[in-house]
């Protein structure tokens, strides 16, 4: 979900207006649906993205080599 200028990871139900916590811990309010999939462009947040990737089991990026 775009917030702050970044694509932040959220629980997939939502209800709008609805406060949800991102995996990197910022609260939110989604209130417009149909935008995120336009602002899918955004950077990613490194923060809700090492988080997820840590419940995956999925190695952190960038990967030392």
């Amino acid at each position: 979900m775009p917030h702050k200028g970044r694509r932040h990871a959220i629980p997939d139900e939502l209800t709008r207006g609805q406060l949800v916590e991102t995996l990197c811990g910022d609260p939110v309010a989604p209130q417009q649906f149909s935008l995120w999939r336009e602002k899918n462009v955004w950077p990613t947040c490194w923060d809700c993205d090492g988080v997820w990737r840590e419940n995956e089991g999925i190695l952190p990026w960038p990967r030392k080599s």
